[in-house]
């Protein structure tokens, strides 16, 4: 198991490598587009709703969309239409199946709208971090910071973890795994920060790497915990089995949904290099 999770691990980084520095932006908006896809089936499948294709139809099409709306430059216009489209199709579905065996619930609409519209926009983050001046470098460093803050979490909780139970979503956690993860997010940024500054000859303002990394470690942690909590509520340990030794794509990539729009926002406030 842990074989085949590093192998993975070493897989995916090589792809992200890929996307983020050499392929073109076009390619990262279809890869995102299609996780979008994979998603929208793995959390309607957890609320119950995979049996109504139309239920993942319509989510799935926004899913698809928007990332190629923030390619093409019309994010906005594409978002608008996303939203529009979903409540009137998913309102429609939860009215006319009312009071019937395959009645839509308010639950399942929100859970349509959360992952057609918002999951997609906070991926599409990581392709507007792609079309800024060091683009590259920018995606990397957002997945640094959760990449490091997992691991730092992980190890923490492993070889220090005595006070578990922090959390109910997430038993297993425990206060040193927190700490952990915090302590390892920092140390991760400051060292991408320093082959940044050494080795690229990039100006670093390391105070702002700083502030990424403790407010990228909380949006890393509480995106882990968010995507927790649903799978605690319909009792599932994965989402999926489609990348072997780490899950499905929503088990993957909870922490970056969260945290890759938190360092657009950053770049553009305190840019750190």
């Amino acid at each position: 198991m842990l074989l085949t999770r590093t192998i993975m691990a070493a897989v995916m980084i090589a792809l992200l490598l890929v996307l983020a520095l050499w392929a073109p932006a076009w390619c990262l908006a279809a890869v995102i587009a299609v996780l979008g896809v994979i998603a929208v089936y793995e959390l309607m499948r957890t609320v119950g709703k995979v049996k109504d294709m139309r239920m993942l139809i319509y989510p799935g099409l926004s899913a698809a969309a928007i990332p190629v709306g923030f390619y093409l430059g019309c994010a906005e216009l594409v978002i608008r239409v996303a939203l529009v489209f979903l409540m009137v199709t998913l309102f429609a579905e939860a009215i006319f199946t009312y009071g019937t065996e395959k009645a839509v619930g308010f639950s399942t609409v929100m859970s349509g709208l959360f992952i057609g519209v918002l999951v997609p926009v906070c991926m599409s983050a990581l392709l507007q971090l792609r079309m800024m001046e060091n683009g590259g470098l920018l995606i990397i460093m957002a997945f640094v910071i959760t990449a490091v803050s997992d691991t730092g979490g992980y190890f923490g909780g492993m070889f220090f973890g005595r006070h578990k139970g922090v959390v109910k979503c997430s038993p297993n956690k425990s206060l040193e795994g927190f700490i952990g993860s915090f302590l390892g997010g920092i140390v991760g940024i400051m060292i991408f920060g320093l082959i940044v500054d050494k080795a690229l000859n990039i100006e670093v303002n390391y105070l702002f790497l700083l502030i990424y990394a403790c407010l990228g470690n909380v949006t890393c942690q509480i995106g882990d915990l968010a995507f927790s909590v649903i799978k605690r509520e319909h009792g599932i340990k994965d989402y999926g089995n489609l990348i072997p030794g780490h899950g499905g794509v929503l088990d993957r990539f909870d922490s970056i949904i969260f945290t890759a729009p938190l360092v657009y926002l950053l770049v553009n406030i305190i840019p750190a290099f």
